[in-house]
């Protein structure tokens, strides 16, 4: 029997922001919902310094927060400092799922989701997904992203790959006392929804 010999496997494209399904964040877990979110910002932030995060939640997901919360989430998304992240509530009756896939792919961004996304099959191809756990103040990532190569294909991608990316692609280190101007603007994350 003749053996099919495969090639190297794909390079997943670059990744260039971090977009945050805030809906689905807030639901999967227990305590303060501004605290969930908090701490997935605070992860991402950590594994990629260099990258803009944009959150996006649903209003049905706002508007059953209690009013404090609501009136910090309303405060987010006011607040436009290029240095935090960029948050977004969905107009009403829209789901945040649309606008995550849509960032996404206009953005270059990795999605933060235990979602899958099978509504939006098409969306959602040749973009990176990673999932998470959540268990009380405890934010884990999976080892392994799902690349979403194309309707009906996907790849796992490990995350220590896409964090190295940074390095292949030229990111400079925000840390790197070598580098007088820090970081790029990162102040453009994109549309907001209103």
């Amino acid at each position: 029997m003749r053996r099919r010999h495969r090639g190297p496997l794909p390079v997943p494209p670059p990744i260039r922001g971090i977009v945050i399904d805030g809906s689905n964040v807030i639901a999967s877990g227990s305590g303060r919902a501004t605290m969930r979110l908090d701490l997935a910002e605070a992860w991402f932030h950590a594994w990629r310094p260099d990258l803009p995060i944009q959150v996006f939640i649903d209003n049905t997901t706002a508007r059953r927060c209690r009013p404090e919360i609501q009136d910090e989430l309303r405060a987010r998304c006011m607040d436009v400092n290029p240095e935090r992240a960029r948050y977004a509530v969905t107009p009403r009756g829209e789901p945040a799922d649309y606008y995550v896939l849509q960032h996404a792919q206009q953005h270059g961004s990795l999605i933060v989701s235990n979602d899958r996304f099978f509504d939006y099959e098409d969306l959602r191809a040749n973009t990176i997904t990673v999932q998470f756990t959540l268990k009380g103040t405890e934010f884990t990532v999976y080892e392994e992203a799902t690349w979403f190569r194309k309707p009906g294909s996907a790849l796992r991608v490990l995350m220590t790959d896409l964090q190295k990316g940074a390095v292949e692609q030229g990111v400079e280190d925000p840390d790197d006392p070598e580098d007088p101007e820090g970081p790029d603007d990162p102040s453009d994350s994109g549309d907001s929804v209103e």
